[in-house]
């Protein structure tokens, strides 16, 4: 199962899809696969009964596709902001929504 941010929900309620379709974030390239590189997208389709349903104050705001939420279990989807503002304030940083790995196990050393 993938974590999703209370941030980053409230940034992804903001998206509208065509009606009758819900946000998903599914594989948009199988080409990787095989070596665990695939691409992934936000796009408006139908809601699958397997999917990973994500809400936001009571309101269903993203699908996860099945196979997106077991490839990447224990990862987390958050606001990311790159850039800063620019020097006259007119422009902010960018933002948008990255996805975090799980953080890896500690090494047990000898002093362990």
């Amino acid at each position: 199962m993938i974590t999703v941010t209370e941030e980053a929900k409230a940034l992804i309620s903001t998206q509208d899809t065509p009606e009758g379709t819900v946000l998903r974030l599914d594989p948009i390239s199988e080409e990787g696969r095989a070596t665990g590189e695939v691409a992934l997208g936000f796009t408006a389709g139908e809601p699958k009964e397997d999917d990973q349903v994500v809400e936001h104050e009571g309101e269903e705001v993203l699908r996860v596709a099945r196979t997106v939420s077991e490839m990447l279990n224990g990862s987390t989807v958050d606001v990311v902001t790159e850039g800063d503002p620019s020097p006259d304030g007119s422009e902010g940083p960018r933002v948008g929504i990255g996805i975090k790995p799980p953080a890896a196990p500690e090494t047990m050393t000898d002093d362990s």
